[in-house]
């Protein structure tokens, strides 16, 4: 049974000698609005209003929907809203990575771009993002670590490639050319023969087969503390590179080598 309030005796859609709904003022001096609904239960705004006249508009609103046959509750709006609600990149990513095969240091790399270089798109939506607004904060990146900043576009690129593989977006917006590619500083030179004979002889003697191998077989230095004698084949004269170390987050992190595209693998094989 619906109990009628002193002043406020409207039927379900049907407005009384005041006009459809109630509205009050709270002691805060704001207005609050309701009405009886085609359920026959009091719907309150979802929120408080400034005016009277914001108060009665928002019931006006409620009214067209009722006649045209479309109402729902206003909490019941609410919530389909928010379940349809685009996603936002901070959600979308946090997904995008948890769905990742990824190396726990390639990983933990990711989320720190994320929690760093990535934080100013977290509250937008994925489909807010436009190529101006990438286009600005890649110039807003600090030019002087140019890999940091290479690896942030690259990340971002490719969170916002699978959202359009998701239909989230028409097009990715990230399309600076050259954006994810970062140009080193200084190149690698290699050691003569006669500095590494210098090197070698300078180094620790159980340290010395470890120098050459990293000199003549490419090796990483995670690479070469996780050798084992049976990796080690002297009658074919071959190396298998079957482990790689890494330190991650502070620890010591044993996995499979990782190829020269940065690729992980079960396993290579070097000629000696």
């Amino acid at each position: 049974m619906q109990i009628a309030r002193r002043g406020d005796t409207e039927m379900a859609g049907k407005a009384n000698r005041r006009g459809f709904g109630y509205v009050r003022r709270l002691p805060s001096k704001r207005y609050q609005a309701s009405y009886i609904g085609p359920d026959v239960a009091r719907h309150p705004a979802l929120t408080t209003f400034e005016t009277k006249g914001d108060a009665e508009a928002w019931l006006s609103a409620e009214r067209i929907l009722m006649v045209a046959g479309t109402w729902t509750p206003p909490n019941l709006r609410r919530a389909m809203a928010e379940a349809n609600k685009p996603a936002t990149f901070a959600s979308y990513a946090a997904v995008w990575l948890s769905g990742r095969d990824l190396k726990p240091r390639t990983r933990s790399h990711y989320q720190a771009l994320l929690d760093n270089q990535l934080q100013q798109w977290n509250a937008l939506s994925v489909e807010d993002i436009k190529p101006e607004m990438v286009r600005d904060w890649h110039n807003s990146l600090d030019k002087k670590h140019a890999t940091t900043r290479a690896h942030s576009y690259g990340l971002l690129r490719a969170i916002l490639s699978t959202a359009v593989d998701d239909n989230l977006l028409p097009v990715n917006p990230c399309h600076i050319r050259g954006a994810g590619t970062a140009k080193r500083i200084h190149q690698s030179k290699p050691l003569s023969l006669p500095e590494l004979e210098v090197l070698v002889a300078a180094m620790p003697a159980k340290y010395r087969p470890m120098t050459l191998l990293a000199a003549w077989c490419a090796l990483r230095f995670g690479e070469l503390v996780e050798l084992r004698r049976k990796d080690i084949d002297l009658k074919t004269g071959v190396i298998h590179v079957r482990r790689g170390a890494v330190r991650s987050d502070g620890q010591v992190i044993i996995g499979t080598p990782k190829s020269q595209t940065s690729g992980s693998r079960k396993a290579i094989t070097v000629e000696i």
